[in-house]
């Protein structure tokens, strides 16, 4: 079915075209309101005329040169060509197979007779060309000349001309979307790619102090370490389930509650319903991360880090808060994770995100509202 999603805007404009033609394909009766039938064979011009047609001749030839030609110049310029080409074959078609006049317009014209209202009797202005909207494809009540085949290659051309610039515009907004979503993409790797020297400094240094205090402990610190980043690098997507980033952060924690032991208390309150939905990859453990070198870190006989995840309307609010000593010299830091991680937040969310931070006297937290969204791969 990747073909559908390919070329879904063609298939939706055609079947609303497809729709509009069978529509006037109906004979009604207005008068009472009354559906006589379908006329088939005008059914089959028009589709003919207005679907395949410009399929054939403009679309898939079109969709060739933008595949291979990034030239909007080009595309236009040889969009024009195919445009004249799909004119000459519509007006060939119902001067051959069908009959001339069963495009949605026809181009009428000759000698006005005596009995017109407007004839001229000096003689000078009784020729006459129009151009008429028609329903009708019982074609011409008097015989064409060459001229009427240019004529109608003409305003076909034109017709055409704007399906092509239709076409190319839906074309053109589709692909600058395209690149913004592609741009955005790129501008999440860089900060993802950012976030992960910064998140490995941090606990090589953990690991670190405790070489000197305790080889044992050491070694547990670097078997939580690798299950740490295992996870997080076979978790690549910016957007991951709460579940997943839970886990994350739970391997964090062990590792650090083997450096600060008791001082580390955590308080976690998560609801069962919570943990499908979608949350921006290490965005609980930059604001634990946070809490643990500004908060925990500061104070000599530790604290409790309280999590909690909640659902408020349409969003789903996240709240760390960690205890602080607000005597103690500030923690040295790049503070690369939390501007990482609003950067992060502006891409994915726009401004429909709010991530406020409120200190007391002892206390302070981070309170981060996003989109309710749900992990459907994971269900």
């Amino acid at each position: 079915m990747h073909w559908l999603t390919k070329h879904k805007v063609v298939i939706g404009i055609n079947l609303l075209l497809f729709s509009l033609i069978l529509l006037v394909s109906f004979i009604w009766e207005f008068s009472p309101l009354r559906v006589e039938g379908v006329d088939s064979e005008r059914l089959i011009h028009y589709t003919i005329h207005i679907i395949l047609l410009p399929l054939l001749i403009i679309y898939l030839p079109l969709k060739l040169i933008r595949q291979r030609s990034n030239s909007g110049k080009k595309a236009y310029f040889a969009g024009l060509i195919l445009c004249v080409l799909a004119g000459l074959a519509s007006a060939t078609y119902t001067h051959t197979v069908s009959v001339p006049g069963s495009f949605l317009f026809k181009i009428e014209g000759g000698t006005k007779q005596v009995t017109d209202p407007d004839y001229d009797h000096s003689g000078e202005n009784n020729s006459y060309m129009t151009f008429t909207i028609s329903t009708s494809i019982k074609g011409y009540d008097k015989p064409l000349g060459p001229a009427y085949f240019y004529v109608e290659a003409f305003l076909h051309s034109i017709f055409y001309c704007f399906y092509m610039l239709c076409y190319l515009q839906a074309y053109g907004i589709m692909h600058k979307h395209k690149l913004k979503e592609k741009l955005k993409q790129q501008q999440l790797d860089v900060l993802q790619y950012q976030l992960n020297p910064h998140f490995l400094f941090n606990s090589l240094n953990s690991i670190r102090g405790m070489l000197y205090e305790d080889v044992s402990e050491a070694k547990k610190l670097l078997l939580e370490f690798r299950q740490l980043f295992k996870h997080h690098f076979d978790n690549k997507q910016h957007c991951i389930a709460l579940k997943q980033e839970l886990l994350l952060c739970r391997h964090y924690l062990k590792l650090e509650k083997v450096r600060f032991e008791e001082r580390l208390n955590v308080d976690l309150k998560v609801p069962s319903e919570c943990e499908i939905m979608l949350v921006p990859s290490m965005s609980i453990f930059t604001l634990i991360e946070n809490a643990i070198k500004h908060g925990i870190g500061q104070i000599p006989s530790g604290g409790t880090i309280a999590i909690s995840v909640a659902k408020q309307d349409k969003k789903l609010s996240i709240t760390v808060s960690n205890p602080i000593n607000k005597t103690a010299r500030q923690a040295d830091g790049t503070r690369t994770g939390l501007a990482n991680l609003e950067a992060r937040l502006a891409l994915l969310y726009r401004d429909n995100f709010t991530i406020n931070s409120e200190r007391s006297d002892d206390q302070f937290s981070v309170e981060l509202q996003i989109p309710l969204k749900k992990d459907k791969t994971g269900e």
